[in-house]
């Protein structure tokens, strides 16, 4: 009754010759951090307010999310970013704006899909021993990661609250996409520019 068990151990042993090591800091990785960031410089992009040229803007950020998380600093930085590149000034206060921006967020997080053609992992009770946990063979494998981004913005008189402008959602996204045909692997995704990405493979070579 032993000898399935055993079979089983040594296919695994076989087929799990290679093995991955994930360490990051913080707990997200930096792949997770670049997909909501590139879908938030995405959709900022679009931001474009119908407001006489040099009005000073306040952005009030109270509906957009937590400060304390990287994604919203950053989503929030990327708008007054593209505020400022739009030819308007950012107020240090409402009191000192010509015009209250109001911020909300509809969307800052990450869609997943895969898909796999081939024998999933799947957990075998061994007697005495506990489950085990057999590999993964796949003959072709998808995986999907798409960042989302959706902005609101309002804009309004700061001292009579007006409205001033008031435009549809922006919306950004971004993507990792990695499929494998056998041993064959290729990446499709817009998170880093092609010269960018050089350079990091090269520092990538680099390392021990």
């Amino acid at each position: 009754m032993i000898r399935y068990p055993l079979l089983l151990l040594a296919i695994a042993v076989l087929l799990g010759g290679c093995t991955t090591l994930r360490e990051t800091e913080p707990d997200q990785t930096a792949r997770h951090q670049m997909l909501l960031s590139t879908a938030a410089d995405e959709a900022s992009q679009r931001i474009s307010p119908n407001l006489p040229a040099g009005t000073s803007v306040f952005v009030n950020t109270d509906h957009f999310g937590s400060s304390d998380d990287y994604q919203s600093s950053y989503a929030i930085g990327a708008i007054r970013a593209a505020i400022l590149k739009q030819g308007y000034n950012l107020a240090a206060s409402a009191d000192e704006a010509d015009t209250i921006a109001e911020v909300s967020s509809g969307a800052l997080s990450i869609d997943r899909r895969e898909r796999l053609l081939g024998v999933p992992s799947a957990s075998v009770p061994i007697p005495l021993a506990g489950p085990f946990k057999t590999p993964e063979i796949s003959l072709w494998k998808s995986k999907e990661r798409t960042g989302v981004a959706k902005f609101r913005l309002t804009f309004y008189d700061a001292e009579t609250g007006a409205l001033q402008d008031a435009s549809d959602p922006v919306y950004g996204f971004s993507h990792f996409d990695r499929s494998s045909l056998l041993f064959f692997g290729s990446t499709d995704s817009n998170l880093m520019p092609p010269d960018v990405e050089e350079r990091r493979e090269s520092n990538a070579g680099t390392q021990d």
